[in-house]
């Protein structure tokens, strides 16, 4: 199995058929909670601006301009950046230069080389585990800092460091173990090969927000039951077993 140097050449592997690998019961729950979420955080949504960093090939990009929103759409890998393009000019409709987005094709770390960040956004995705993917957490946070208004919103996910403990203990060695537990960190990825990813734990989560001035106000396991319904009722109680932790965090 090939063995990538970072997320965005696995991702510029795999682009041509990423969405169809995310077509199963467990991302159309995910996909419905985040949804869900969203709309009970922001009362409104229509004429905000939101930037998607990491936005893969669209998805929630599209979603927000369909609810009347202006996009700054980030994403690294180029040809994930290609496919969005081509899918949100057809989903829209029209060309793009008539759509309320703007696409920028760098790192969240980069992102302030390409754009004033001042306090210039109302929501901000961070869907797609963004942050166990980058490179500089501490850089990235500090561009998401900036980038947020005074109330601003982020949703976003990320890989849930008790369950790469348990792919350990089923699958791995104590080897595994210990680089796990000193870099929060395991190789991850699909039959199509792997990339080295960040876990992080619910606390973390927490500190890591408020050390760049946010307060998490809702830290939930992804998908966690068989249906939408279930996963946002009991979803809290599952922040130790999950795969993917949820969570939107509010600028203070």
């Amino acid at each position: 199995m090939r063995s990538f140097r970072s997320s965005s050449e696995y991702y510029n592997s795999i682009a041509h058929i990423y969405d169809e690998m995310y077509e199963d019961v467990y991302w159309s729950i995910a996909k419905q909670q985040i949804k869900a979420t969203i709309e009970k955080h922001v009362s409104s949504i229509t004429d905000l601006i939101v930037i998607d960093i990491g936005g893969g090939t669209g998805y929630w990009s599209l979603w927000a301009l369909k609810k009347g929103t202006k996009v700054v759409f980030v994403e690294p890998a180029q040809k994930m950046f290609e496919q969005a393009r081509i899918k949100i000019s057809k989903e829209m409709g029209m060309e793009l230069r008539n759509v309320h987005i703007e696409f920028i094709n760098c790192s969240a770390e980069d992102l302030d080389s390409f754009l004033r960040l001042e306090e210039n956004f109302d929501v901000i995705f961070l869907l797609g585990d963004v942050l166990s993917y980058v490179d500089n957490l501490e850089k990235t946070m500090e561009n998401i800092s900036r980038a947020a208004k005074k109330g601003a919103l982020v949703f976003g996910t990320v890989d849930n460091y008790f369950s790469y403990v348990k792919d350990v203990i089923s699958y791995g060695s104590w080897r595994d173990y210990r680089y796990l537990a000193n870099r929060r960190k395991l190789p991850i990825g699909s039959e199509f090969g792997t990339f080295e990813a960040r876990a992080f734990e619910p606390a973390e989560i927490e500190n890591t927000f408020e050390d760049y001035g946010f307060k998490v106000v809702e830290l939930t396991a992804l998908a966690s039951m068989q249906s939408v319904e279930l996963s946002i009722k009991y979803g809290k109680y599952f922040v130790f077993e999950a795969e993917h932790l949820f969570f939107v965090a509010k600028k203070v």
